[in-house]
């Protein structure tokens, strides 16, 4: 393994240290395995996950440990926000689409440390596929060359399930996503569809094997554009582009499996239905948020402080363009996470990462050590087998580390 290009490794290097300590019967080693098991546990769930694929090499009792579902919520809860990028097929060469994880809270998430790239030789069929979201971790695929087929995936562990096609096998699919119920712990699969004069949409439960149905009237689907979409509190929300509906904003809630409305901003009125496509939903801090685009040189970005609370609406940040000479457009920046320093990151719409500092109203584009022409998703690193919520069930599933 080449020592350069921070590539995750179930044997990376950092570990002989450990090793040495083990196979020598280090007092350090024996004093730190004598402490009770949750005790350990709290321990190794409070280190970064490229310390933590370390510890897996050093006896099966750890690896084992860090691979329980107990453990991975656990650090889950602890780990540090980041991103997954995927990148870009470009050039004569095609080359395979890769991933790599970017540690938001690095000291300057430009440097090679903050990268981590995910080889793209692990196993997965990786040809040709779009990123559909990323929840507690794992990863939804969708293969354009059967965009039926669904695969939820985690690159840490290993794991891989290609979930059972529907039975209705409809060709009209026009948006799908991936998400949890925090109320019944359930893991769930939704694909809209297109009909005439009614919303469907059909939802896969994992671990219990079936797609069900659901109907939503003569309410419009989401359309196929990330920045019109958002998951928060256990709910999907989307921005409703029907001039004949006067809600701005409608979710369907994972648990129960209904579709409701959602209060949006106050300041929206009639008169603002004929402009929805300026508007954007998305999360940050775990907050639902707003993004308007009312003047020419400025966007609005308005958080849901206290969910489902209409008066908690607060007008955030004001973004404001400091140069005619940048291109300004509504789609060109999507807001993707707080920044520790204070600043907005941001994807642009020209495949890289923008930060914006609202004191003074700078933007920096921002290069990401060892890829180039890529698309962002918000991610939280996690060492959940997807294998492990589909217990019982009839799916396909593989580990794509093949060492």
């Amino acid at each position: 393994m080449k020592r350069r290009g921070n590539h995750v490794n179930p044997s990376p290097r950092g570990s002989r240290d450990i090793d040495a300590q083990t196979k020598g019967g280090g007092d350090d080693f024996r004093s730190i395995s004598a402490l009770p098991i949750q005790n350990l546990v709290d321990i190794l769930s409070r280190l970064p996950f490229k310390t933590i694929f370390s510890c897996m090499c050093v006896c099966k009792k750890w690896k084992d440990l860090i691979l329980a579902p107990e453990f991975a919520k656990l650090h889950h809860t602890r780990a540090p926000a980041s991103l997954i990028l995927r990148s870009h097929r470009h050039g004569r060469r095609r080359r395979p689409r890769s991933l790599c994880l970017l540690d938001l809270e690095a000291s300057d998430i430009c440097s090679p440390d903050a990268a981590v790239k995910l080889s793209p030789d692990f196993g997965f069929p990786t040809g040709n596929f779009e990123i559909v979201n990323t929840c507690n971790g794992l990863i939804c695929i969708r293969h354009f060359h059967s965009p039926n087929d669904i695969s939820i995936l985690n690159p840490l562990v290993g794991d891989y399930i290609t979930l059972p096609l529907t039975k209705k096998k409809h060709k009209s699919y026009v948006f799908s996503w991936f998400g949890h119920s925090p109320k019944t712990d359930e893991y769930k699969v939704i694909q809209f569809v297109q009909q005439p004069s009614k919303l469907e949409a059909e939802i896969h439960t994992l671990g219990k094997g079936t797609w069900t149905s659901i109907h939503g009237g003569a309410l419009s689907p989401p359309i196929d554009m990330r920045c019109h979409n958002a998951f928060v509190g256990g709910c999907l929300h989307w921005i409703v582009n029907d001039p004949s509906k006067s809600e701005f904003i409608y979710c369907l809630e994972f648990g129960r499996e209904l579709f409701q409305p959602v209060a949006a901003p106050p300041h929206l009125g009639p008169n603002d239905k004929d402009r929805t496509g300026d508007m954007m939903l998305g999360v940050l801090g775990g907050c639902l948020y707003f993004f308007d685009y009312p003047l020419g040189d400025s966007f609005d970005i308005w958080v849901m402080k206290q969910y489902g609370v209409q008066e908690s609406w607060t007008k955030e940040f004001i973004l404001k363009n400091p140069s005619t000479d940048i291109i300004w457009y509504w789609d060109l920046y999507r807001p993707i996470s707080l920044l520790s320093n204070g600043e907005i990151l941001m994807s642009h719409k020209s495949k890289a990462m923008v930060s914006y500092n609202p004191e003074d109203r700078s933007f920096r584009f921002l290069k990401i050590y060892g890829i180039q022409n890529f698309e962002a998703n918000p991610y939280v690193p996690s060492f959940l087998s997807p294998r492990e919520i589909v217990k019982g069930e009839n799916t396909g599933a593989a580990n794509i580390h093949s060492r």
